[in-house]
């Protein structure tokens, strides 16, 4: 990885100022690059999306002309494969950095590519990313993603119940999943807060939901899975 980029990216993320750069593991076990907290924020986005097969980072280098006739480079930061098999091409960047010339000549150019090849071309900004709630909600539930927290028997209750009740309280329903006793409190938390990030049951994320480290009981969920 010092010297290599991963499997089907096309250049290592480098050290720009103190911007934050690393590596994640996605859904599909995919190692996934970024290059800034942003990018970090965008990756958790993609890997909660159920319409999102797959993604890679630093998928392709554009080759374009400026408007001076030079030729230029520019890879963007993520690919991503929609199950409906629709392709998408996202960047991710500061709104401030969008008047540049050079930026708008490299988005336009990559506008162009991607309507030649009928792909999607997305910019995020600090605008359109999770906002500081959002994402601290989001960084918390990131830890109960893994399959070792999957709970068939409790997801199967709590659909029952949510798709009678519709929506409910996190207390009003870890209080009827202990009562069938079908697994401990402890147990019955990390499986919701399993299909929280994976989006089965929601919640409103742009409040917090935690409380010194404990779930706030009194949060509406319901039922979204698929």
């Amino acid at each position: 990885m010092r010297k290599h980029p991963p499997p089907d990216n096309v250049r290592r993320v480098r050290a720009i100022g103190k911007n934050l750069r690393g590596v994640v593991i996605s859904k599909t076990g995919r190692i996934v690059q970024f290059e800034s907290f942003a990018e970090r924020l965008l990756i958790l986005c993609l890997d909660r999306d159920h319409t999102v097969r797959d993604y890679v980072s630093q998928p392709e280098t554009f080759h374009f002309q400026d408007s001076q006739g030079k030729n230029r480079r520019y890879t963007p930061d993520f690919m991503v494969w929609h199950d409906n098999g629709h392709i998408e091409i996202h960047e991710v960047t500061r709104s401030d950095r969008r008047d540049k010339p050079s930026i708008q000549q490299r988005e336009n150019a990559a506008q162009v590519i991607c309507q030649q090849r009928a792909w999607t071309y997305i910019v995020h900004t600090e605008n359109t990313l999770p906002n500081a709630t959002q994402t601290a909600n989001l960084l918390a539930l990131f830890a109960y993603r893994p399959s070792v927290y999957d709970n068939p028997a409790i997801t199967k209750q709590v659909q029952i119940f949510l798709l009678t009740n519709l929506i409910t309280t996190w207390q009003v329903l870890t209080e009827h999943l202990t009562a069938l006793s079908i697994a401990s409190i402890h147990e019955i938390e990390q499986a919701l807060l399993h299909l929280l990030w994976h989006d089965d049951i929601a919640t409103d994320l742009s409040q917090s939901i935690w409380s010194d480290a404990t779930i706030i009981s009194h949060i509406k969920i319901w039922w979204v899975g698929v």
